[in-house]
């Protein structure tokens, strides 16, 4: 618990809500009754008076709106936060994608350094406040977040992280949380866009027309595919196995259900675990079994270019199908990976593509790419730019392995 003093110390003099939040949190008001501790509350009150007289003119920046998160969480927000800690995974991206690069007031270390396309695109990212070590099961140390002068979290949905946020006086917002599998076309339209939708509402402005002309995008790439892959006979479809590497383990995977709709609607036949987290790994036996047609190497691992090495050179894969056809692709690049966030509607293109070369002759992933890099990032991607990111794009200088 922080004394009311360091409360107002760090930039909350004049943010009456706050402050009673933060008397409220520290127990301060439950502890004062009329009869008791009339003294106490006389004091809490002048100090509120005191407040009141000081803060005429940030009537705006105190004001605030309730959200619900991905999470189901009720969420009382800054009605305009200027500055968002993007702590999640794709939560940058998104919020860059949405025009609130100048919103941002903090991020990962790792995502200020490690993907080339996030500093090719925006020059300033360097200079952004930023903070190591943070993960899904990272305990949080609210001071960095209180230190940076943060009005809003994007984060995980850590129950016991989470609460350490609200201690703090900090709002955090779950996303990049889903809890169903996409059945239906009209289940995967809301799940693929539910993050970008409520980020949208959260920055408002610009970032509601910005959502809105992407999710058109969405829509017209997903209907284009699902038209041309949906007389694809069963024996037609190639066998697709996606691993998520880690070094050169190409063994460890993501869960049938995380890309199941994704494969089915680009023409192919996913094999996955069924469950076992959110990484499950598959042994040896399991991957010769399956014997897959293809082979999708994901860059989650950092490692990518040495998977494929090793199991075009390793004799333990020289009868997969896959192996022998020479059927391995790497997932391209993004501003993250482009396989999360906003840009996995590129990667539903490419996928299709890479499935049916024939069925999609006329989709040119460059012309696409260019096109989504001006129209989402503000930024004219080269041709030579863009080959680079299909080719999947590693800065090896600044990558954070």
């Amino acid at each position: 618990m922080q004394p009311l003093h360091l409360l107002m110390e760090r930039g909350h003099s004049c943010k009456l809500a706050d402050i009673v939040k933060k008397c409220l949190r520290l127990d301060l008001l439950e502890k004062v009754t009329m009869k008791k501790n009339s003294a106490l509350m006389m004091v809490v009150l002048l100090l509120m008076a005191v407040v009141l007289t000081g803060c005429a003119s940030d009537d705006n920046q105190a004001a605030t709106r309730t959200i619900t998160d991905m999470a189901g969480n009720t969420v009382e927000i800054p009605a305009s936060p200027q500055k968002i800690a993007t702590m999640t995974g794709p939560s940058y991206e998104m919020v860059f994608m949405l025009g609130g690069k100048d919103k941002i007031g903090l991020v990962r270390s790792d995502h200020a350094t490690g993907y080339p396309l996030a500093l090719l695109t925006n020059s300033d990212l360097p200079n952004y406040p930023t903070i190591k070590g943070v993960g899904p099961q990272t305990p949080v140390n609210a001071e960095q977040f209180l230190d940076a002068g943060v009005d809003l979290v994007l984060y995980y949905n850590n129950a016991a992280e989470l609460e350490k946020f609200k201690m703090a006086g900090i709002p955090a917002v779950v996303v990049n949380t889903t809890t169903t599998v996409p059945t239906t076309t009209e289940e995967y339209f809301e799940q693929s866009s539910a993050n970008l939708k409520l980020l949208s509402e959260i920055l408002g402005g610009e970032a509601v027309e910005r959502y809105e002309k992407w999710y058109a995008y969405l829509t017209k790439n997903v209907e284009l595919i699902a038209e041309r892959t949906k007389d694809i006979k069963e024996e037609d479809r190639p066998v697709v196995y996606w691993g998520n590497t880690w070094g050169t383990n190409i063994l460890s995977s993501y869960s049938r259900g995380t890309r199941d709709f994704e494969m089915e609607l680009c023409g192919g036949t996913l094999v996955a675990p069924q469950e076992g987290g959110q990484f499950p790994e598959i042994n040896k036996e399991q991957l010769l079994e399956w014997n897959p047609d293809i082979i999708f190497v994901d860059n989650h691992g950092n490692a990518p270019e040495l998977v494929i090495e090793d199991m075009y050179s390793n004799k333990n894969w020289e009868s997969l199908s896959a192996v022998q056809n020479k059927q391995l692709y790497r997932i391209p690049s993004g501003v993250f990976f482009m396989d999360k966030g906003s840009t996995n509607t590129l990667v539903l293109l490419w996928t299709a593509k890479v499935l049916h070369p024939d069925l999609f002759a006329d989709i040119d992933m460059i012309k696409e790419l260019q096109y989504y890099y001006s129209t989402f990032y503000d930024y004219d991607l080269s041709e030579e730019e863009a080959q680079k990111i299909l080719e999947g794009w590693v800065d090896a200088e600044n990558l954070v392995r």
